[in-house]
């Protein structure tokens, strides 16, 4: 079997690159079996960790923050994560004229539906993401005082198996279950085969989570609407998008930030070697939770297993850039979702808008994990 060394070397990727050095060389059994992304993963946490290391002020390599994969947590870390949200869902919202925002979580909610259009397919989306998730790990700090590891979920690990996926199997230390099965239902995107729910999560923690904004085919979707929380596990999604193969397809295809970020949203671009992604991994992780608000592209982040997918997007991001730190600090594209309408080309220096979440920042106060300024954290391998 061709190897990944020797697909690069075939596509004129190596020659003089300093990613050559760093890359081993996977079969695609070490590819499938996740032993290649571990690698990759480890590379570039050590990477990352040596230019903390350098540091004298800010993030020093003391002060790193280590992310870990849900089940790589301990129980009480993951206990406590669960109990930091829902004291999120307790605690007052800062938005004052947002009739259906009745609490801090639900302010995710509506920063994310407006934010949307500027957000995704776009120069934005992996940074905008990656201090999206960082404000929310400040808010379950300085609210409701959690300060255990931040987590993150590997999709992959689960394909096949969502329903016994330790983030969604219903017990004491999941995310909360899958919905109850709704018989002749439709899977949430189009190519897939149904989820295995459908319905209201009744088990688990969350269970009893109101949801109350949305969904965005509503006629005033930023009232109250109070619903059960929906979820529909989906295998097949799971196993065509978002699977070890596709996630480490992205890192070892794409040599340059406009074609990885392409690839994650599965904009139909072609990677090195003419790879294809399909629908994408940032679609796979969506849509293998789906459920309401999970596959509503403005509310999704109410879903609280947005968070852990988004924490596996950022994951990626920070091993990618991480493989070829010194080529990797770039953004490519404008500030609207498909330049649609047209828009300047996005710089570092623009502003991201977090308010009344957080303080706003650069595009590329956010590039670096460990640039502490804010971010100062690194991605433990599963």
């Amino acid at each position: 079997m061709l190897s990944i060394l020797k697909l690069f070397t075939a596509a004129g990727l190596l020659s003089g690159s300093a990613i050559a050095a760093t890359i081993p060389t996977f079969t695609q059994a070490q590819i499938d079996s996740g032993d290649a992304i571990r690698q990759l993963g480890q590379i570039a946490y050590d990477n990352a960790m040596a230019r903390a290391a350098k540091a004298t002020t800010g993030c020093t390599k003391d002060k790193v923050k280590i992310r870990k994969e849900w089940r790589k947590m301990s129980l009480a870390d993951r206990k406590g994560y669960q109990e930091a949200v829902t004291c999120l869902m307790r605690s007052p919202s800062r938005y004052q004229n947002i009739p259906g925002a009745k609490s801090a979580w639900d302010d995710y909610g509506v920063l994310h539906y407006y934010q949307t259009p500027f957000v995704h397919n776009n120069a934005l989306f992996l940074l905008w993401h990656r201090q999206y998730n960082w404000v929310l790990e400040e808010d379950l700090k300085n609210i409701c005082g959690y300060t255990g590891v931040f987590p993150y979920w590997e999709w992959g690990l689960d394909c096949g198996s969502m329903d016994k996926s330790p983030v969604f199997d219903g017990s004491e230390y999941s995310l909360g279950g899958n919905g109850v099965f709704v018989p002749n239902h439709r899977a949430a995107i189009g190519g897939a085969k149904p989820g295995t729910g459908g319905g209201c999560v009744q088990s688990g923690p969350f269970s009893n989570y109101t949801v109350n904004l949305g969904p965005l085919t509503a006629r005033q979707p930023l009232n109250a609407n109070p619903r059960c929380l929906k979820r529909d596990l989906n295998d097949d999604v799971c196993k065509k998008w978002a699977s070890i193969r596709n996630t480490t397809d992205v890192l070892l295809f794409t040599s340059n930030i406009a074609t990885f970020q392409s690839a994650i949203q599965g904009e139909g671009v072609r990677g090195d070697g003419g790879k294809t992604f399909g629908s994408g991994i940032h679609v796979g992780g969506h849509y293998s939770i789906s459920g309401d608000p999970g596959s509503d592209f403005y509310f999704s982040s109410l879903e609280p297993g947005f968070y852990l997918h988004h924490g596996n997007i950022d994951r990626l991001h920070f091993i990618w850039q991480n493989l070829d730190w010194e080529k990797r600090q770039t953004i490519a594209g404008t500030g609207t979702m498909y330049n649609s309408p047209p828009s300047a080309t996005s710089k570092l220096t623009d502003n991201m808008g977090f308010e009344p979440l957080n303080r706003n920042i650069t595009i590329g106060a956010a590039m670096d994990t460990v640039g502490g300024s804010p971010l100062c954290y690194v991605y433990e391998p599963w």
